[in-house]
């Protein structure tokens, strides 16, 4: 997500994010819960579906929702080369 996208977050948004905890990267929906603003870019808490949890990912890992078939993500791609060209 370009950085001027992630400082627009509020809370309530919903969003896409790559689990960095999971081995395949799984792309998980959420929804901004947090946002502690800083100085550059602002740190982020999103709540994920399923065990409730919430997240404070890079803001490489988040993707807005719905998701932009054109945008440009390292772990969307390597998600779907392994899964064999199941698109995203």
């Amino acid at each position: 997500m370009r950085k001027l996208e992630w400082n627009a977050l509020h809370v309530g948004d919903k969003v896409l994010v790559h689990d960095q905890r999971d081995a395949g990267l799984a792309l998980l929906p959420g929804t901004v819960v947090l946002i502690d603003t800083a100085t550059g870019s602002n740190d982020i808490g999103i709540r994920v579906e399923g065990p409730s949890r919430v997240l404070r990912p890079t803001r490489a890992a988040v993707h807005l929702f719905p998701l932009e078939p054109a945008e440009d993500c390292w772990r969307c791609d390597d998600a779907h080369a392994t899964a064999g060209g199941v698109t995203r």
